[in-house]
């Protein structure tokens, strides 16, 4: 009989039991979006509520991103052979910054772009990823290119 109830009140207690959290059950294959899905889902991750603030993102041509923290000035930084990095700022009261190095700019030395502030863990590692991908379809663009500038698309 103890068989029975142990069975009974294992199967009680795994009922209750949730899945993953839904924020993080959708895995996105990030390099097959197209650039508007890229920029789209930075938009839905610029705009969890635990950032620092709503963070907006366009691609201007030349591969400049353009990013807009709420109702501040737009930052544009080109991502063609920048570094795309992460810090945490404080580790008693950790905070996460997504960094973009532009070409040329060294680490420690130069000041990057700080292009989103606060978060989760997730959030930052997304953002970088999804900026990763947006610098990848510039770089295809540019090999699409002829010499003469003209885009066969």
């Amino acid at each position: 009989m103890r068989p029975a109830v142990a069975v009974l009140a294992t199967a009680g207690l795994l009922a209750g039991c949730d899945a993953y959290p839904t924020e993080d059950a959708a895995l996105l294959d990030e390099s097959a979006m197209s650039v508007p899905q890229l920029l789209q889902t930075l938009d839905q991750v610029g705009a969890r509520a635990h950032l620092r603030a709503r963070y907006r993102h366009a691609l201007q041509p030349g591969c400049v991103l353009e990013v807009r923290a709420d109702n501040d000035d737009a930052l544009r930084v080109l991502l063609d052979g920048a570094e795309i990095t992460t810090r945490l700022t404080d580790e008693d009261a950790p905070d996460h910054e997504v960094l973009v190095y532009a070409r040329g700019q060294t680490r420690g030395d130069d000041a990057p772009a700080i292009v989103q502030q606060g978060g989760r863990w997730v959030d930052w590692v997304q953002t970088r990823s999804l900026l990763q991908q947006l610098q990848r379809r510039c770089a295809e663009a540019d090999d699409l290119r002829s010499p003469s500038g003209s885009d066969p698309r």
